[in-house]
């Protein structure tokens, strides 16, 4: 703080100046102060310089206890082994779902190589009594390397001129599925017996 000498008409008044921020006012002496050369009628200037200190009372911080608390880590721990559980369950779930569709994929081939054997039987030679067994590389290269057909052929016990022709495909890990499609065929030469 220092003083500071603030001319009023042709005096001065010395008196302390107390700035506090960009705030001071001004306000009549309790006594008059009279400039120099200036007689006791004249009217002589009053003026008193106050500092004002605004003091701003700030609220106080009223903060709950509730409000403070968090999650304790046991809490913590608890909510991330649940979440660790349900993510297990969905990983294990889709597995399933994935295995489900690959193995419906394989079964659908294998319905459509079953046929296609089946038609070659139909259409070709009537087919030999016996078994053989082959794969798809001469037909279909390189496109089912996981499957095996096998054919099996047998006679009729009371139409003679009509064999039981059964299709068994394997496929899968170790060609350990098999898909089965069995049929009667009958010999298109065969000549009809008349009564």
């Amino acid at each position: 703080m220092r003083a500071r000498s603030i001319p009023i008409g042709a005096g001065f008044l010395s008196r302390p100046l107390s700035v506090m921020g960009e705030h001071a006012a001004f306000s009549p002496l309790p006594h008059s102060v009279v400039g120099e050369g200036q007689g006791e009628g004249s009217g002589a200037l009053h003026a008193t310089l106050h500092s004002h200190s605004h003091n701003k009372r700030r609220p106080a911080l009223n903060v709950s206890s509730a409000h403070l608390t968090g999650f304790t880590l046991i809490e913590v721990m608890v909510s991330l082994a649940v979440v660790a559980i349900a993510l297990v369950g969905l990983m294990g779930l889709q597995h399933t779902t994935l295995q489900s569709v690959v193995r419906a994929n394989e079964l659908t081939k294998a319905a459509l190589l079953a046929q296609e054997l089946m038609t070659q039987a139909e259409t070709g030679q009537f087919p030999a009594i016996g078994v053989t067994t082959g794969n798809f590389e001469t037909t279909h290269p390189r496109q089912y390397p996981n499957f095996r057909w096998e054919q099996s052929v047998e006679a009729s016990a009371v139409f003679q001129d009509v064999r039981k022709v059964q299709i068994r495909i394997r496929y899968g890990p170790r060609y350990g599925r098999t898909f089965d499609l069995t049929e009667l065929i009958r010999n298109p030469l065969a000549v009809p017996t008349g009564n």
